[in-house]
This record gives structure tokens, C-alpha cells and sequence, in this order.
């Protein structure tokens, strides 16, 4: 029985020799519902692009940051409180004092409602929310016409509470002044005063500064933010398979394939250094699988073959195809002897003859 075993053993590990003189594996690129795509087939140009797209990338470090889940970031408001460039628009809750010249039993002071509009005697609604005093005067003025001969009105703003004193009230406090510090939530978003919620996960922190600008733009005319990154959550890189410390890693500066396996305690005996697979989301929010050949970004120098790793990126090494079979002759034998009521080990060396 241990004879033939042992010659079982050695057609195995014949097989493993035959495996392991196999091609090496070639670094891929392939979006979901797209074709693989061989990095080493692409034209010199592309190659030298991702190349210095890498560089640029590690070169940059936080400055190339995008933002994720759970940073800290501080928005900085400056309101010009001095003079408007444009006319004043009445807002809701702005109080408004209605005087009509020679009947004065008309005048009135009111708030303006939700809706935009006041209610007067005799004519009921007219709606002056957004609209100049002037404006909001002839609006009234055209309203009494047909009761009065020649009316003439007058409209003044008492009271603003309009959305820039609603901002400037709720933005303000002591330790930071007219600043609102907020955090990128789960969710990728972050919420200010005002505004619905604005993406903010993946994106580069000047594209969010001008999103909330943008956004303010439409109802404020003398308002400017700047945004400020405050601290960084950093970047989840999942790295699993075949190294010595799987885990997640949390890391502030960008990283390619090369530098989480290092950072993840390198590749162990059983693990390959040329077929490293890779799960990112692109920046178009689409999945793409990348094969990365370590062997020869490290060896040979092709960084283009390297991926610089986006947020929630997977990592995954696998087993060398040697380790593989290896794995499956230890099952097999054990099977063997286990089926023959055998109870010893095999490690896999064929004893010299004496």
C-alpha cells in the first residue's frame, strides 16, 4: 500500500512541476459588460498615461484626495452685509409696512406667509414674496384699481427675515463664528443649512466647494463659501487571500496593488505574485475587475500594470496553482488512507533508497 502511494505522490508532484513551468499571467482591465482588456496589447501612449497617472496620483497624496464616508470638513460663510448688487427681494417672514397715500383706513403692517403672499382689506391676497418693494407696490396699487381712483402705495420691508438671516442665524456660533462643521455621511452626502444634500463621497473637495456655491447662488447674491477638510476618515482598502495579515486597511494617502499587499504583511509562501485580483469602483460608478502581475510591476517595472486604489477597493491573492494541487494531493492521500483504515502522514517526500 505505502508503495503505491508513494507512486501516486510522485505522478502528482510531476503534474505540480508541469503547472508551475506554466506562461505567466497577464495584467487585464475588464468594466462589467465589457471585454478584458490585456494592459501589455495597448498603445505605448496609453501605457505612458497610466504610468503618470499613477505617479501624479502618489505624488500628490492628500491633495489628490477624494472625499469619503466619515471625513470631517468645515464650510467657511461670507456674507456682504453691506450692500447688495441687486435689489432686495422680499422674503417669507420679512415684515412689510403697506401705506396707501390719502386712505390711510387701508394701511397695513404684515408678514409675509409661507406662500409668498399678505392679505389686505377688501382685496384679499396678492402675492409680493419675491419681488421688490417697488415692485410689490405696483402689484398692490393695480389691485385696489378698480375701487380706487389713482391709488397710490408705498411698501417698505420693517422686519428681514428672509433666507439670509435664516442662514446667517443658524451658521453662527461662538467657537467658529459663521462656520458649519459636518461630516460626509454613510450615505456619501453631507447637508447644509438651506440645501437639500449634495454628493460629496468620491468627489475632490474643490468640485464640492463649487456644488454648494452653485447651489447658494440661486437664492443668495452675496454669499461666498469656501470648504475646508478638516480631517480625513481615510481610505478602506480590503486586502484578503494569500498574505500574512488580511484585513481592512485604513490608509489617509493613495495606494497602488503593490503597496496594500506590502502593507498587508506581504504575499506567504502559498500565495501568487502574478495573478492579484482587484474589485474597484471606476470613478463613473461602474465595477471593474483588474488582474494585476505584481511579478512584473515590481521585477520589470510596469507600473502601468499597477492600480491606484479608489476607496472600498478589494484585493484579493490567490493561492499559487502548485499550492492548489499541492492542496488537493494532501486531501486525496488522506482520502486514501483514510478509505484503506490507514492513520499516518504525508509530507510529500519520496524517502531516498539506502
Amino acid at each position: 500500500m505505502g508503495s503505491r502511494i508513494v507512486l501516486i505522490t510522485v505522478g502528482l508532484w510531476a503534474m505540480l512541476l508541469l503547472i508551475s513551468c506554466g506562461t505567466s499571467t497577464k495584467s487585464t482591465i475588464q468594466e462589467l459588460g465589457q471585454e478584458k482588456v490585456v494592459v501589455e496589447d495597448l498603445s505605448e501612449g496609453k501605457k505612458e498615461a497610466m504610468r503618470l497617472e499613477i505617479i501624479d496620483g502618489l505624488k500628490q497624496g492628500v491633495a489628490h484626495y477624494t472625499l469619503n464616508a466619515g471625513d470631517s470638513l468645515e464650510v467657511m460663510y461670507h456674507i456682504d452685509l453691506v450692500k447688495l448688487k441687486t435689489p432686495y427681494l422680499i422674503g417669507v417672514q420679512d415684515e412689510v409696512n403697506i401705506e396707501f397715500q390719502y386712505h390711510p383706513g387701508l394701511n397695513r403692517t404684515v408678514v409675509v406667509r409661507p406662500d409668498g403672499m399678505v392679505t389686505l382689506p377688501i382685496k384679499g391676497d396678492f402675492e409680493i414674496g419675491g419681488e421688490t418693494p417697488r415692485r410689490s407696490a405696483e402689484i398692490i396699487a393695480k389691485g385696489y384699481s378698480d375701487i380706487i381712483r389713482d391709488p397710490v402705495v408705498s411698501v417698505a420691508v420693517n422686519k428681514f427675515s428672509s433666507k439670509i438671516f435664516a442662514l446667517q442665524k443658524a451658521i453662527t456660533n461662538s467657537p467658529r463664528g459663521q462656520a458649519k462643521q459636518i461630516l460626509v455621511s454613510p450615505d456619501g452626502n453631507i447637508y447644509l443649512p438651506l440645501l437639500d444634500g449634495i454628493r460629496a463621497a468620491g468627489k475632490a473637495i474643490d468640485d464640492v466647494e463649487k456644488e454648494i456655491q452653485a447651489r447658494y447662488d440661486k437664492d443668495f447674491k452675496n454669499l461666498e463659501v469656501s470648504l475646508l477638510l478638516e480631517s480625513i476618515a481615510g481610505r478602506q482598502i480590503f486586502v484578503f487571500g494569500q498574505v500574512r495579515n488580511p484585513g481592512k486597511l485604513k490608509e489617509e494617502h493613495p495606494l497602488t496593488v503593490a503597496q496594500a499587499i506590502a502593507q498587508a504583511g506581504g504575499i506567504t509562501n502559498e500565495g501568487t505574485n502574478e495573478h492579484v485580483k482587484v474589485l474597484l469602483i471606476s470613478q463613473d460608478n461602474k465595477p471593474v475587475m483588474r488582474t494585476v502581475n505584481v511579478k512584473r510591476v515590481m521585477e520589470e517595472g510596469h507600473l502601468e500594470e499597477d492600480v491606484l486604489l479608489p476607496d472600498n477597493s478589494i484585493v484579493y491573492v490567490p493561492k499559487t496553482d502548485v499550492a492548489k494541487v499541492g492542496q488537493w494531493v494532501d486531501d486525496y492521500i488522506r482520502r486514501i488512507l483514510m478509505w484503506n483504515g490507514e492513520q499516518f502522514n504525508i509530507d510529500y517526500q519520496i524517502p531516498n533508497n539506502q
